[in-house]
């Protein structure tokens, strides 16, 4: 398996924004309690946040950690979302451009970015993140890590993606999620600016039925028409599989969040 080879269309998810903003999940309390047992953040923290969409994690940033944000992103249409629906925050400025382009000289208390980091070219981001931190500002790395939780269920949908050609794997998906983690782990300790301080792995289930579960497909980056023409047939027989199963599909989300200070 490999990385991403950082050639990404970033207009990708903003011509999904509603969609992302209907049926993407966020990450939970229980996240920002093991982000705060490494470092106390309070209302004079300043915080990077990178990538932020529709602005799911910027509203629990805010809520939980109280402190002043700087939400990147260069969705134009994703911007739209999160300022609409975070414009009343006194302590969020949002920011319409690429991580790689975004030029200040303050230092912040820690750089955030949930679900969003791995599309930043490695030879840019570890360098650009080291450059903006304080000596004692943490990197906080996290992901949603998206399979159906019924095996029998997940396998079915796997036979209609390999009569696609479409997403044939070797080895199941759960494997395929800790091959992703291990690898996005390795990245920070490679990376000669970061070591990690702390590994979590946190497990959540959201249920969704066929409409808002084709939804979820669409807001991932390689189910589009682009990348597979016959796209729209294989989410009927997506649909018509979980119709089958009581309309009703449990997905289970590991979040993995990477906690890594200066080297």
């Amino acid at each position: 398996m490999t990385m991403n080879k950082f050639d990404f269309d970033n207009k990708t998810f903003d011509k999904v924004s509603d969609i992302y903003e209907e049926v993407r999940p966020g990450y939970g309390e229980d996240l920002y309690k093991h982000i705060t047992a490494i470092k106390k953040y309070d209302d004079n923290s300043k915080i990077l946040e990178i990538g932020c969409g529709t602005g799911i994690a910027t509203k629990e940033i805010a809520d939980f950690l109280q402190s002043k944000i700087t939400a990147v992103e260069p969705g134009e249409n994703l911007l739209a979302i999160a300022r609409k629906r975070l414009g009343h925050y006194s302590n969020i400025n949002f920011v319409n451009t690429k991580f790689e382009d975004f030029n200040t000289e303050e230092l912040f208390d820690g750089i955030f970015s949930a679900t969003a980091f791995h599309w930043i070219d490695p030879d840019i981001k570890y360098r650009r993140a080291y450059s903006l931190l304080k000596n004692d500002g943490l990197l906080v790395l996290y992901w949603n890590n998206f399979r159906i939780k019924d095996e029998i269920l997940q396998n079915n949908v796997e036979k209609i993606y390999n009569s696609y050609g479409m997403k044939v794997y070797d080895k199941p998906v759960i494997e395929i999620q800790k091959d992703k983690i291990k690898q996005r782990m390795d990245e920070i300790k490679n990376s000669g600016f970061f070591r990690i301080k702390d590994h979590r792995l946190l497990y959540n289930v959201f249920e969704y039925n066929s409409d808002t579960y084709i939804k979820l497909l669409q807001t991932f980056s390689d189910h589009s028409k682009a990348k597979l023409p016959e796209i729209d047939k294989l989410f009927h027989e997506i649909k018509q599989l979980i119709v089958r199963n009581n309309n009703k599909v449990e997905v289970s989300v590991i979040v993995n969040l990477e906690i890594a200070e200066k080297s």
